[in-house]
């Protein structure tokens, strides 16, 4: 059996545009319109690695009692923060959380947490180049090298 190819794999790049993120980061601070836009969508605070500066992104996200998981495509930068496991702040339907992030990009381990996300979030297939009958171990297998998954360990902010 041979390796899967990975090189002809391309993962749409659907960076959203700025103001878009700004009026999303609005609408999940927002009592009544975040419990409408919120489902699946978290913001994520955290003080870059090398700048310092203070960034809040909206995230689509899966919760499992206390981790919290974020998808992302390796040809995006922010990830990087994370190579070391860093002190971050995450809302989550209205509530505050503090945590610890930290990104996983060993593909060994990933296939059944992409598995069951995508099972869970088929509208988040899109983003990775999957159509929702398209999410298959063959196919999430080929796009493992191309992803990064943030797991952050939660606690309620008081």
């Amino acid at each position: 059996m041979t390796a899967p190819e990975t090189s002809m794999v391309e993962l749409p790049d659907d960076r959203p545009p700025d103001w878009a993120n700004s009026l999303m980061r609005w609408a999940l601070t927002t009592p009544g319109i975040q419990a409408m836009v919120g489902q699946g969508v978290a913001l994520l605070m955290f003080n870059g690695r090398r700048t310092g500066n203070r960034y809040t992104i909206p995230v689509s996200y899966h919760r499992q009692d206390d981790v919290v998981t974020v998808v992302t495509k390796r040809l995006r930068n922010w990830w990087r923060n994370f190579e070391t496991p860093t002190e971050v702040e995450v809302r989550i339907a209205g509530r505050m959380y503090t945590g610890k992030a930290e990104a996983m990009t060993d593909a060994s381990g990933l296939l059944e947490f992409m598995t069951d996300y995508l099972e869970k979030r088929p509208i988040d297939a899109k983003a990775y180049g999957l159509k929702k009958d398209e999410i298959t171990r063959e196919k999430i297998t080929r796009i493992l090298p191309h992803i990064v998954v943030i797991r952050i360990e939660i606690t309620p902010l008081s």
